[in-house]
């Protein structure tokens, strides 16, 4: 649908209005606004119209705001007016996922799909026969469909990453605690997170991830957060002055990729040393994606209330649940078969110290191979049909570290049949190149833990090499 031009051929938005939510980034956008070019009634109008034509064709929101936006936007105008501003997002419409809590609005959470028996099922923008991923689908459709200047999703095993490399859209996941999120709920007993959850931006520009960043950790969030890491943003040398050496992550054996995706990270490494920055191949058993994924679903499902809950209330499990539990129970998971008939205390000091090897093993490979960042794949997969995703091995293991990760869209899916074949103790969602053609492809980009400024600026390096010429538009 987005190919379609469906929001043009509507009729509902004027020149201008498809000229404000299309032709500028978020710095242009924001620099239109603070100059009067662009009132902030204007943009609020333009991008509501796309939203509420948005969600008719992909049911990507629950709550719309549009008459309480325009007021504000209304009060937004009148200080510039008079010389100034609320901040350095003034006037910016911004979108949030539904399980923030809103004053005078309901929430929900444990979406793990964005399908679900109240809302139903959000659509991929590009192909309504794929999914828009989960949990911040709805996100990452709105965005896509540039039903907002930026998304504001979550992110505990990849709702931010995998929603943004379903739908073609940038997407940051920063070291937890940089953006506040103190006191909004989770699936899970709050008193006990051993992978807790962090907020972070979606966008259509790489640009705009940071400008977000920068606006939140400027405002010091701690005064209002006690969670909050008091941390401010720091400004850093431009990494496009030098060349980089990055890390790459591989395939593991055991969680095999999707043909068009390896093609596709194959192409950005080669795009990559082209522009002469040095790629360090690193090996699976560096990375430990596998154990990583094994000590992650261990230490998440040490508490079973939100499956005791849906269990009691009697309530039919939605078809993405059921096959995301299939596949946890079909993994091997023999690095943590050491835990099985301990106590949960137990069971939890345990994972903890496997937790602890994964990390300082990570540790020893940034010193030790003197990285400046990691390129890695964001999923096994592109979008994939609708209840079909599997574990989130590539995002997940970067939670157990809590290291920040940013999601960059690289070409598409060319649907071209291939041989690709699961072998035993192999997991993966089912490969169906003609269904898939089209989908957005992307490449993921981390740091390690608290340089989320550095991750952001190499990330942008990145995506400045995988943009020269048409490189970003190729199939693969």
């Amino acid at each position: 649908m987005v190919e379609l031009n469906a929001f043009r051929e509507s009729g509902i938005l004027s020149e201008r209005e498809l000229r404000i939510t299309e032709q500028y980034n978020v710095a242009e956008l924001l620099g239109l606004i603070s100059s009067g070019e662009i009132t902030a009634l204007e943009a609020t109008l333009a991008f509501s119209k796309r939203a509420a034509i948005a969600q008719q064709l992909t049911n990507c929101l629950t709550e719309t705001y549009f008459p309480q936006a325009q007021q504000r936007a209304k009060q937004l105008d009148l200080l510039r007016e008079n010389g100034e501003t609320v901040g350095p997002l003034h006037g910016l419409p911004i979108s949030l996922k539904d399980t923030f809590q809103i004053k005078g609005s309901e929430a929900t959470i444990d979406i793990n799909d964005s399908d679900n028996n109240v809302f139903g099922r959000t659509l991929n923008p590009w192909n309504t026969a794929l999914t828009a991923g989960g949990s911040s689908g709805g996100e990452g459709a709105l965005i896509a469909m540039r039903g907002a200047a930026i998304g504001v999703g979550t992110d505990v095993a990849g709702s931010i990453r995998i929603p943004a490399l379903c739908c073609g859209t940038y997407g940051f996941r920063p070291t937890t605690g940089r953006i506040p999120y103190g006191k909004q709920r989770g699936c899970a007993n709050p008193g006990f997170r051993p992978i807790p959850p962090c907020a972070g931006p979606l966008s259509n520009d790489i640009d705009s991830l940071r400008i977000f960043m920068k606006a939140v950790l400027s405002a010091n969030p701690r005064r209002y957060d006690a969670t909050a890491t008091d941390v401010p943003w720091r400004e850093i040398q431009g990494s496009s002055a030098r060349k980089l050496r990055l890390g790459l992550v591989p395939e593991d054996p055991r969680i095999p990729l999707h043909p068009p995706v390896q093609a596709a990270l194959k192409e950005a490494v080669h795009l990559l040393e082209k522009q002469g920055h040095e790629i360090v191949k690193l090996s699976p058993e560096e990375c430990r994606v596998d154990q990583a994924c094994q000590v992650s679903w261990s230490l998440l499902g040490l508490d079973d209330m939100p499956n005791r809950r849906v269990l009691e209330a009697g309530e039919t499990a939605v078809p993405s649940r059921l096959r995301f539990q299939q596949a946890i129970s079909k993994m091997g998971m023999e690095h943590v078969a050491d835990i099985h008939g301990l106590d949960p205390l137990q069971k939890y000091a345990a994972l903890t110290v496997k937790r602890a090897s994964i990390a300082d093993d990570w540790n020893q490979l940034w010193v030790s191979k003197r990285l400046d960042a990691v390129v890695a794949p964001a999923a096994q997969n592109s979008a994939v049909e609708h209840d079909e995703f599997n574990v989130p091995a590539y995002t997940v293991f970067l939670n157990l570290l809590d290291y920040p990760a940013c999601v960059i869209p690289f070409g598409k899916v060319a649907g071209i049949e291939v041989n690709f074949k699961v072998g035993s103790g192999q997991s993966t969602p089912q490969y169906n190149p003609k269904a898939l053609e089209g989908a957005p492809l992307s490449i993921q980009v981390f740091t390690s833990s608290m340089r989320d400024e550095e991750c952001l600026d190499v990330a942008k390096v990145v995506d400045e090499c995988l943009r020269q010429g048409d490189s970003h538009k190729a199939r693969f």
